[in-house]
């Protein structure tokens, strides 16, 4: 199963990152911020920007920190109209880069660590990163899954509701139809013909 496409990309060789760091401004086009919203399900997003910082933490780890604010629209989950809301938050990730496996005699003895040394250390197979991904992902989980208009609260519909059955009860009318009822003939039997 290959993973959803994201609607945007911002790709980062980390391997080209100084000791100093870099930082980094995100701010997508219009027509990105289309696709971005079609993405999250919403009905529009006004606008997103974020500021990436990124740190060497060793040979092959790196820091990811960026503040975001973004100005969504969804629609109302009671009347459908545009519900706008604004979101605002700070993402941090730390990433390791797989080393290359060096297929010499003495490399294949011994056993190869893949699992990183932190639990929140993501591993990533190259040293290129869509910067964008994190900050998608945080914006994705900032929504509301349930976004009113003001004022405006969920009623369910009035309806008389009869109360069902049992299921007892029913079984029990069936035996008083069945038990008043005369007995019904067996299978009727060809006679033979002689």
């Amino acid at each position: 199963m290959t993973a959803p496409t994201l609607p945007l990309s911002l790709p980062y060789d980390l391997a080209t990152l100084s000791e100093r760091g870099a930082e980094l401004t995100l701010a997508p086009a219009p027509s990105e911020l289309a696709a971005i919203a079609a993405w999250l399900g919403a009905l529009g997003l006004e606008r997103f920007t974020a500021e990436i910082r990124l740190t060497r933490a060793g040979d092959d780890t790196y820091g990811y920190a960026a503040d975001f604010s973004a100005d969504v629209v969804q629609a109302c989950v009671v009347t459908l109209d545009p519900v706008r809301s604004h979101l605002a938050g700070e993402v941090k990730r730390r990433y390791r880069v797989m080393a290359k496996l060096r297929l010499k005699r003495r490399d294949l003895d011994s056993p190869v660590d893949l699992s990183g040394s932190d639990d929140d250390t993501e591993i990533l197979p190259t040293s290129e990163l869509n910067l964008a991904a994190p900050l998608l992902e945080e914006v994705a989980l900032a929504l509301d899954p349930y976004p009113r208009a003001p004022g405006v609260a969920f009623e369910p519909p009035k309806e008389e509701r009869v109360p069902a059955e049992s299921p007892f009860a029913v079984l029990a009318k069936l035996k008083e139809r069945s038990a008043g009822a005369p007995a019904p003939e067996g299978p009727t039997k060809a006679k033979p013909k002689s």
